[in-house]
């Protein structure tokens, strides 16, 4: 995996992370242990990852969020926004998530969403 963002994230025997490097990228799980490859979604190109509550957020450079849910077996998404008012510069930020928030930071912007489950 030619990771370019990192947060690769570690949930229930699999890591999960962005790869592709420079020449464009998906999402990918792979077994931990045995390092093979489990699934590889383009739909989820490269970006910076993290866990909350059990769930994958994915910020692509586009600025899309997409929440994903960890599987080994298929990729599963959960949902996904285009960020508002969006610069033309890469979302390299990762995303915050912090007493059932998500903070996403682009240039001089910040924004802030509530992602509580009620």
């Amino acid at each position: 995996m030619k990771n370019h963002h990192g947060g690769m994230i570690i949930a229930d025997g699999c890591l999960y992370g962005a790869a592709g490097g420079n020449r464009g990228g998906f999402l990918v799980c792979l077994d931990r242990e045995s390092g093979d490859r489990l699934w590889a979604e383009r739909e989820a190109p490269k970006g910076s990852l993290m866990m909350a509550d059990g769930r994958l957020y994915q910020r692509v450079e586009n600025g899309t969020m997409i929440l994903i849910e960890p599987n080994r077996n298929k990729y599963i998404e959960r949902g996904r926004f285009e960020q508002p008012d969006r610069s033309r510069s890469p979302a390299w930020p990762h995303p915050v998530i912090a007493n059932g928030k998500l903070y996403l930071r682009d240039q001089g912007m910040l924004l802030c969403y509530d992602v509580a489950a009620n």
